[in-house]
């Protein structure tokens, strides 16, 4: 059987396994075990046809959000999790000190505010701890940096301080966004001085408590990261770095571990067009769902359907486009185009029931049906 050019399993459109033997019992015996196996291979086979075939597509972005509705102005950061969507609004707070402050928001996933935090400085890395359910905020990514962390449940804010080992650069560098890979936390550190100095630490204590200790996994020797920003996961457990400045994304693969390597790859326009710095990258988890944007020029969120989607793919905001990585040469290629975007999150869509996987149940039932009239 054959569909669209793929090759799947004999048995999917086979009956062979009826004609083997004569011991009735014994053949019916081996029915559910047997039409369990079948139909999961089968599924899975006809299902990555129909994967294999997709190309991404996007529809017509919408307004998710905007900050005049909060009294929130500089849409900047976002993540999901809990089910709820979060936004930072930076209301132009100095990145330096603790004179301004930003605003959180907490919104359901059809655009209701369910909650409002007031975090002070600027709070340019907002992202959520799967495993604790606690929403991280970094405040003031170039100098005295801390950290509050919100309680999605109870509401309660912590605020947490960072060792002496930061206090000593705390008067021109900071911390920018925070990684969660599996009990490990990373950081990226920002405004290095020398190609020697940290631009990737991992906190010792993935359970912060005052002061926060932390190690040093990468310095921007030999990589183009003199100017660190955001920092999100990849598929496969590594780590992407953006360097704003430098108009790069670095990678790094087994993070503080001794067969760790990092290699950075410069972001270029595509023909006919023009790019601004990067600000944000993301792989999307599943094949369908909504990217959200983040549109500091506008103060609006933009929701962005999308499906076809593969996990290895790239996206990235770079000045006022969003768009998709070529992971070889580094040319973008737009997407859609805002004032001046800048977080990126994912989420996925709900699955639902394929025709394929219902039909194959349907056969299944029915094949199960009929060896019991057969007993």
């Amino acid at each position: 059987m054959r569909a669209s050019g793929f090759l799947l399993p004999a048995y999917c459109n086979s009956t062979s396994e009826e004609k083997k033997g004569n011991n009735l019992k014994s053949r019916t015996e081996r029915n559910s075990r047997f039409l369990l196996n079948r139909l999961a291979v089968c599924t899975a086979a006809l299902l990555g046809v129909h994967s294999a075939a997709l190309s991404a597509s996007f529809s017509t972005p919408t307004v998710f959000a905007s900050g005049a509705a909060v009294h929130g102005t500089g849409a900047d950061s976002v993540t999901y999790g809990g089910g709820s969507l979060w936004v930072e609004y930076g209301n132009a707070a100095p990145s330096t000190n603790f004179s301004g402050a930003g605003t959180i928001v907490q919104y359901s996933m059809t655009g209701t505010m369910q909650n409002q935090y007031t975090i002070a400085g600027s709070v340019d890395g907002l992202k959520y701890n799967p495993n604790t359910g606690l929403v991280w905020a970094l405040q003031n990514q170039d100098a005295n940096s801390q950290l509050t962390i919100i309680n999605p449940a109870t509401k309660a804010t912590s605020t947490f301080t960072y060792s002496a080992a930061y206090t000593a650069i705390s008067g021109s560098r900071g911390f920018d966004d925070v990684a969660f890979l599996g009990n490990n936390v990373y950081l990226s550190l920002t405004n290095p001085n020398t190609a020697s100095d940290p631009v990737l630490v991992k906190l010792d204590n993935s359970t912060p408590s005052s002061p926060i200790t932390f190690s040093t996994v990468l310095t921007g020797n030999g990589l183009l990261l003199t100017d660190p920003d955001s920092l999100k996961s990849t598929p496969t457990g590594g780590l992407v770095e953006t360097g704003e400045g430098d108009g790069a994304l670095t990678f790094i693969t087994n993070p503080g571990q001794a067969n760790q390597t990092a290699t950075s790859l410069k972001l270029v326009a595509a023909p006919g067009t023009t790019i601004g710095n990067p600000d944000d990258s993301i792989y999307p988890t599943a094949s369908s769902g909504t990217f959200y944007l983040t549109d500091t020029g506008a103060n609006v969120v933009y929701a962005l359907s999308a499906s076809g989607l593969s996990s290895t793919s790239l996206y990235v905001d770079v000045g006022d486009e969003f768009g998709s990585v070529n992971p070889s040469t580094g040319v973008i290629t737009p997407i859609m185009t805002g004032q001046s975007l800048h977080g990126i999150e994912f989420v996925a869509a709900v699955p639902e029931p394929s025709t394929i996987g219902i039909a194959l149940c349907g056969i299944a039932l029915g094949l199960f049906a009929r060896r019991r009239r057969a007993r």
